[in-house]
């Protein structure tokens, strides 16, 4: 297939475009959303809503694929092939270094670390709900995988996990601990601070979904469903928070 073959030959500018220009284009888009001052509670709900529906649209568009034929599947394993074989050996050893900053210990640590945080700057509420939204999180990944019961993908270059690989558990925890960290950051330090703290944020994740491809331990489509998901939970629980704080809700 032609996009195959294109995949394998530029894998690694591909991959180097995208985990550029997206933090930079989110880095930006943040600045220019901040000029436009405080908007009100319809509007912040209306903006969660929109990404939120999106997500899950694309999830479910991605998991009707998965389980009605072969041939979605068939492709995704042949752009796995061509990302993985077009990727230079250093750049395929540092993706295998990155991806564990989703393992599910280390983001239970950092998810810990910001709680701690927060309960001793005395944000008890920020605290609990961050608490609450990265746990769910985690629980409804594990649901969707028990659901969907997609196979891993062949020919990975590291043991295979145990467990399903649809949606991308790395990518689904990277995209709501990291975003949700960001979100409290953005809170609370100083706002000269955002367009690198939203940037920072996407390139990690950004990273750790393409290390899942890289390495071969999930298929385009599960990083993808990955982000899809994740991203649709982190829009509608921050959509949540910022609605609670512009009724002042202090709480929250």
């Amino acid at each position: 297939m032609e996009y195959s073959a294109l995949a394998q030959r530029h894998a690694m500018a591909i991959i180097a475009i995208v985990l550029l220009a997206v933090p930079f284009a989110a880095g930006c888009a943040w600045t220019w959303s901040a000029r436009k001052g405080r908007a009100s509670a319809w509007t912040v709900a209306l903006g969660a809503f929109v990404p939120a529906v999106l997500g899950a649209s694309a999830f479910i568009a991605i998991a009707t694929r998965i389980a009605h034929g072969t041939a979605f599947s068939s492709a995704d394993q042949l752009l796995l092939d061509a990302v993985r074989d077009g990727t230079p050996a250093l750049a395929a050893r540092w993706f295998a270094r990155i991806t564990h900053l989703g393992d599910p210990r280390f983001l239970t640590l950092l998810c810990a670390l910001m709680c701690a945080a927060l309960a001793f700057t005395r944000r008890l509420g920020l605290a609990v709900y961050f608490a609450a939204v990265t746990s769910a999180g985690g629980l409804l990944n594990h649901a969707l995988k028990a659901m969907m019961r997609r196979d891993r993908p062949t020919g990975s270059t590291v043991p295979l996990p145990d467990s399903f690989a649809f949606p991308s558990g790395h990518t689904f925890g990277s995209i709501v601990c990291y975003g949700m960290c960001a979100y409290m950051l953005l809170r609370l330090a100083p706002t000269r601070w955002d367009p690198l703290i939203v940037a920072l944020a996407c390139f990690i994740v950004l990273a750790i979904g393409a290390s899942r491809i890289v390495i071969g331990v999930h298929f385009p489509g599960d990083v993808i469903g990955g982000f899809a998901a994740g991203g649709a939970w982190l829009a509608a629980c921050i959509g949540v928070a910022e609605v609670a704080r512009r009724r002042e809700r202090r709480i929250l």
